[in-house]
């Protein structure tokens, strides 16, 4: 295998100039001028190379004397060349002496993660080579949800810097609703929170930092306020206090999840949590999210949009919490979804506002949006899914059309960066494995769309080789296969998977689901998304062999890791959920159940492998994540749990009836 097949994500420019030979058991790093050897010291470069050697060779790091005899020499020379892309680099292996060129410390910086790359996955012999790589996408980012029940811990997090700057991502948002900072101010509206620490934020910034990864501040400032809004004390700040009733006849009342943008205590509250959150962080950047505030502009600002329109009174307000992220000296992040629905807005954004322009369903493309936010002139992000939300394993077709889409739009019309989300929707069930493939293939196609766009069997083998270290080199592959279960279920519901779905509603009639379903439907076309008649082909024979032969795949993997029973487990839980959601299908819609004997045997097995299922989920939950939010989590599951002894309260009181 060539050893450009070794590289992910793909270089730019990469050319086989003809041998191949050895390196030696150490390095030895020069530098033509001074400014190159800073940024090599200041990277540890020399360090760093010999630690990837010692990896794979077993050398001893700094074992260069000519006395020991077993100990060779793989010269290393470097050069500060202007004209190369900042963070690009040039790299030449003709044996013997290995050159690297770059104009900026984040250049080097890449370049040797391109080395270690090459140590790890081809060892101590390279074909000869030269590359000219530099990245489409100034920033390259990832945003995980932690603002929904899953809130990791530091050691998690630690290994997610680790795993992104592997990558060559140099952007990371850790997006927060809810309580999952600790605003000292605030901490007795919530005693059963985890939340991260002030302290903690430090840490991470600075982890972060020394990795070339700008860690991001975000706190959501309007819409998604939901948390903070069901305190009796805060209750009075909403759109809607008292909840309000969906745009289509539903038998409930939405709760208040928008703060009123007429009322200055919303702006204080904000105030409030910038300034504690802001200055904890390095970055130049702060995102205040002011997505999806549902409701706007028709409860207690109601007057104020019939004045000036909702468009206007949504910028009265950004305006206001851009002035005091400006305050701190911070330039602003903000979706563009009501931008997007008042174009009339766009004038009126400071010209330090980018907007996050998302979209994450393969049916509807970036082009629209990214040509109209090109032509009006303000900076803009493209940032798609991993597709994992409310899908258990994800949705692995979706996911890569939607990151090519948004890799090609946003190459074609001038976006400043991509940003890949993994969202916490329908429990954040979801584990970082299960976002292993769109974080790996969203990292490929911001690096170099053209190049990695179609290298999704790249993406499986890192996923194998780096991050998942399994010498079957078989996880990556089956990790993007776990996330095809969909296809089975041939379900029209939006941004999410049926069995996921069915999971979080729990036991029903088929009539009632279908009812409820078709009703949520009609939701979905009011707020934007696809919508539509609800439409199901459920292929339940060919989903029971598709969890035979991850089942089978699953125990073949031998992963080198230190925690690598957890991932397996973790897995293994994931699968669990999805067998439980198969089965609750066939108990629903009464497949292959001829008479109530079967179908109680049925719910007796249910029950039995959803208590197993949930002391797994909580088990494995808590090893890489706080216990705040778990019980929400499990939620579902628990109602789920206790629909089963109902119905198996209900047979036994009937058969003592005959």
């Amino acid at each position: 295998m060539s050893i450009l097949n070794k590289l992910y994500p793909r270089p730019r420019g990469f050319q086989l100039t003809g041998g191949r030979s050895s390196l030696g058991t150490a390095f030895a790093v020069t530098a033509r001028d001074e400014e190159m050897k800073r940024w090599a010291d200041g990277i540890n470069m020399e360090r760093r190379l010999s630690a990837a050697l010692n990896r794979i060779a077993g050398a001893s790091i700094g074992q260069t004397s000519s006395k020991d005899a077993a100990v060779t020499v793989t010269k290393v020379e470097l050069a500060c060349v202007s004209g190369i892309h900042p963070q690009g680099y040039s790299m030449t292996w003709e044996g013997g002496l290995l050159r690297i060129e770059a104009s900026a410390r984040i250049g080097l910086h890449y370049a040797v993660l391109t080395a270690e790359q090459l140590l790890e996955r081809s060892g101590l012999e390279w074909e000869h080579f030269h590359i000219e790589d530099e990245p489409d996408f100034p920033v390259r980012g990832f945003m995980l949800d932690i603002g929904r029940n899953k809130i990791p811990k530091m050691d998690t997090l630690f290994g997610l810097i680790d795993t992104l700057s592997g990558l060559k991502i140099n952007h990371l948002q850790l997006y927060m609703e809810g309580y999952p900072f600790s605003y000292s101010a605030y901490a007795g509206l919530f005693p059963d929170a985890t939340p991260i620490t002030a302290k903690e934020y430090e840490e991470l910034d600075a982890y972060a930092a020394s990795r070339f990864i700008d860690l991001v501040p975000n706190q959501n400032c309007l819409g998604h306020m939901g948390d903070w809004l069901a305190k009796p004390e805060l209750r009075e700040l909403a759109e809607h206090p008292d909840g309000m009733s969906p745009p289509i006849p539903l038998p409930f009342k939405l709760p208040p999840t928008t703060l009123n943008p007429t009322d200055g205590r919303s702006l204080e509250l904000v105030k409030t949590m910038l300034d504690e959150l802001l200055p904890l962080f390095s970055s130049a950047y702060a995102n205040i999210n002011m997505d999806e505030p549902f409701g706007l502009g028709t409860g207690s600002s109601k007057a104020r949009a019939e004045q000036i329109g909702v468009g206007k009174l949504y910028m009265e307000y950004a305006d206001k919490v851009i002035g005091l992220v400006q305050k701190h000296g911070k330039k602003t992040l903000m979706w563009g979804d009501i931008i997007a629905k008042h174009p009339e807005t766009l004038p009126l954004l400071p010209a330090d506002v980018t907007v996050l322009d998302w979209n994450y369903d393969n049916y509807r493309s970036f082009e629209a949006s990214a040509r109209r936010l090109q032509e009006s002139g303000v900076p803009y992000y493209v940032c798609p899914g991993t597709s994992t939300w409310a899908a258990i394993t994800g949705r692995t077709d979706n996911m890569l059309d939607n990151i090519a889409d948004a890799a090609r739009c946003g190459a074609a019309f001038g976006a400043g960066g991509f940003i890949i989300t993994d969202w916490g929707d329908s429990g954040h069930w979801q584990t970082l494995n299960a976002s292993y493939p769109g974080i790996v293939y969203g990292a490929g196609a911001s690096w170099q769309a053209e190049r990695n766009i179609e290298e999704i069997e790249g993406a499986e083998q890192y996923i194998s080789d780096v991050i998942l270290k399994d010498s079957t080199g078989s996880i990556g592959k089956l990790l993007f296969e776990l996330g095809r279960y969909y296809r089975l279920e041939n379900s029209s519901l939006d941004n999410m998977t049926y069995t996921s779905y069915l999971l979080n509603r729990g036991l029903s009639t088929q009539e009632k689901l279908e009812t409820e379903t078709n009703a949520m439907m009609e939701l979905y076309k009011e707020i934007g998304a696809r919508g539509g008649p609800f439409l199901l082909d459920y292929r339940y024979a060919e989903m029971l062999n598709w969890l035979s032969s991850r089942k089978q795949q699953l125990e073949q993997v031998q992963l080198n890791l230190p925690d690598a029973n957890t991932v397996v487990e973790e897995l293994k839980l994931s699968v669990a959920l999805i067998e439980q959601g198969v089965g609750l299908h066939r108990c629903v819609y009464r497949i292959e159940l001829p008479d109530d004997a079967a179908e109680q045997a049925l719910v007796v097995q249910l029950k039995e492998q959803l208590e197993q299922t949930i002391h797994e989920f909580e088990r494995l939950w808590l090893l890489r994540n706080r216990a705040g939010g778990l019980a929400r989590s499990t939620k579902a599951l628990y109602k789920l749990l206790g629909q089963y002894e109902e119905k198996l309260k209900a047979f036994a009181e009937a058969s003592q009836m005959e």
